[in-house]
């Protein structure tokens, strides 16, 4: 009986020992597998940062505006996009002068926001085992909250964050988080178009379509001495045969309304989507300039979340009276006042970008425009003529200040884009304000780009 009882001893034994060796044999075959495709992901997402050759280039608007607004919106000190290579973690906007634009990925916040698809929220790193112990945290940046977004070109391919960071210990609320979620939305629509490759409707395509002239308007007041008087030009010059950038200008009731917009994407698609946003507005052409905003983007809204498109712009509407301007800016914040006694004001971003959320709010913003002073608004592409960053601002300034009205702003960009061509579509409105008496003086322009309109001289 013992020996029957010792038998089935050793028996279940040896048969436990098998199980676990088999167990172990598939626990290391999937930690294999585990391994293997991890590195394959790796591999993957490291080609697709590469393809976007972003990494370690200069700043450029079209990031910077993004982390511009994050922290406006979220009321933070730090709002960063960050691309992870291998080893390290590079900042890609903003870029301070003086502060270094890389960083160790193994001490980085945004490495561990990148291995999930969900955004990552530290209220306070000192509390949390994952970050209590990496250098931001005990180090001189002292970070103490973190929100981060992947940033995705793919399932699993997860290039970088967009993330917000604090000194001090914070919460943030599921309604801030869907924002947050929706910036991200931004930029991978900017990373997007950054993959796409120039085909055959590159810039050559754009010189060959013969669009590259400009659209120009123009507006002189007839002589009187003590009145305003506008001259409005524009021009806008796409990147391929069909441009996602665009401007429109009317006159009505004295006042004088123009629109900037630049749709995020490129080709036909995104085409179609800014001819959709100027229809739109055309059809709203009355009302507050802040009401009619939230009409189009509430009507748009689906449409451009389907297709993962979203459109900067600014509304402006000028009292030829007084010369009082209204504006509404969507995350657009490049429309600068060029004034004649040698300031520059640059007009505020007053929300988010059209199509980005559904239920978007825009605040109306006021200025006046004087005799003298010259308004231009335009898009990045504008600023590819140059570095493309905000730097270029000041030669911009420069370029309008040497001008002798808006038609002649026009000019010069479009002689510059013809030297040396932007690497986007371009567009630019330039507003001029004089007295009749002036504008009588000044030399006469093309019968077919003018039309004449009058209104007290600001006081």
């Amino acid at each position: 009986m013992s020996v029957t009882s010792n038998g089935h001893a050793i028996e279940n034994t040896t048969s436990a020992v098998l199980a676990a060796n088999a167990n172990a044999n598939a626990n290391t075959s999937a930690n294999a597998n585990a391994e293997a495709n991890a590195g394959v992901i790796e591999r993957m997402r490291l080609a697709a940062l590469d393809d976007l050759h972003l990494f370690d280039t200069p700043p450029e608007e079209r990031f910077d505006r993004i982390t511009r607004l994050a922290r406006e919106i979220f009321n933070v000190p730090v709002a960063e996009i960050n691309l992870i290579s291998d080893f390290q973690q590079f900042t890609k906007s903003p870029q301070p002068a003086g502060v270094t634009v890389h960083a160790n990925r193994e001490d980085s916040f945004c490495e561990v926001t990148i291995q999930g698809p969900d955004l990552l929220v530290v209220p306070d790193a000192t509390k949390d085992s994952r970050f209590s112990y990496r250098a931001p945290t005990t180090g001189a940046r002292h970070i103490r909250f973190y929100a981060g977004r992947p940033l995705s070109l793919g399932d699993e391919l997860r290039v970088g964050t967009l993330c917000l960071v604090d000194t001090e210990p914070r919460e943030m609320d599921a309604v801030q988080q869907q924002l947050l979620n929706e910036m991200g939305l931004w930029v991978e629509r900017e990373l997007r178009d950054s993959a796409q490759p120039e085909g055959p409707d590159g810039s050559a395509a754009a010189a060959a379509s013969g669009k590259t002239e400009p659209t120009i308007a123009g507006l002189v007041a007839e002589p009187d001495n003590d009145r305003l008087a506008f001259e409005v030009a524009g021009a806008s010059l796409p990147l391929r045969k069909v441009g996602t950038d665009f401007f429109s200008s009317t006159t009505s009731d004295g006042n004088i309304e123009f629109m900037v917009a630049d749709v995020m994407g490129k080709g036909v698609a995104a085409a179609a989507t800014a001819a959709s946003i100027r229809d739109a507005f055309e059809q709203q052409d009355d009302g507050d300039i802040a009401a009619r905003m939230q009409e189009v983007n509430s009507r748009l809204s689906y449409v451009l979340r389907e297709s993962g498109t979203f459109a900067t712009l600014v509304l402006a509407r000028l009292d030829e009276s007084t010369g009082v301007l209204d504006y509404v800016d969507a995350g657009h914040g490049l429309t600068l006042i060029v004034r004649q006694d040698l300031g520059v004001e640059r007009l505020e971003t007053s929300g988010f970008p059209l199509g980005l959320i559904p239920t978007g709010t825009w605040t109306i913003r006021s200025t006046i425009l004087q005799p003298g002073d010259i308004l231009v608004s335009f898009t990045d592409g504008v600023l590819n003529l140059f570095d493309g960053t905000l730097a270029s601002l000041d030669k911009i300034v420069d370029l309008v200040r040497a001008s002798s009205g808006p038609q002649d702003v026009i000019k010069r960009v479009v002689d510059l884009n013809r030297r040396g061509a932007s690497r986007d579509d371009l567009t630019i409105v330039a507003v001029a304000c004089t007295t009749a008496a002036a504008a009588a003086k000044a030399a006469p322009v093309a019968a077919a780009s003018v039309a004449v309109r009058k209104g007290r001289a600001a006081r």
